[in-house]
C-alpha cells in the first residue's frame, strides 16, 4: 500500500472548532502582565505577520476582585486541586 492509498488521519481532515481554555492563577500585577505577554507569544509566535493569525484567538483577563465571593472560592479550589496544598 502506498501513501496515496491511505486516508488522512481524522485530526488532519477535521474542521476547526471553537475552544475555550480557562486559566486561573494567583500572581502579582507585574507577574500577571508577564504571563499574559508570554501567552500571546504562544498563541501568535510571529507578532510581525501581516493579516490575521493563522489560528484565530482572543484573550481576556478578569481581576478576581471583580468576581463574586462564590466564584473566587471556586477558582481557588480549582487551583488547589491542580497544584495541591502549597503549605
Amino acid at each position: 500500500m502506498n501513501d496515496a492509498d491511505e486516508s488522512e488521519p481524522e485530526s488532519v481532515t477535521e474542521e476547526p472548532r471553537l475552544w475555550q481554555v480557562k486559566i486561573a492563577l494567583v500572581a502579582t500585577p507585574a507577574k500577571h502582565e508577564e504571563l499574559m505577554d508570554r501567552l500571546v507569544d504562544v498563541l501568535c509566535p510571529d507578532s510581525g505577520h501581516e493579516g490575521p493569525c493563522p489560528i484565530p484567538w482572543a484573550m481576556r483577563s478578569v481581576n478576581g476582585d471583580s468576581l463574586s465571593a462564590k466564584k473566587r472560592k471556586a477558582l481557588l479550589e480549582e487551583i488547589e486541586e491542580t497544584n495541591g496544598d502549597p503549605a
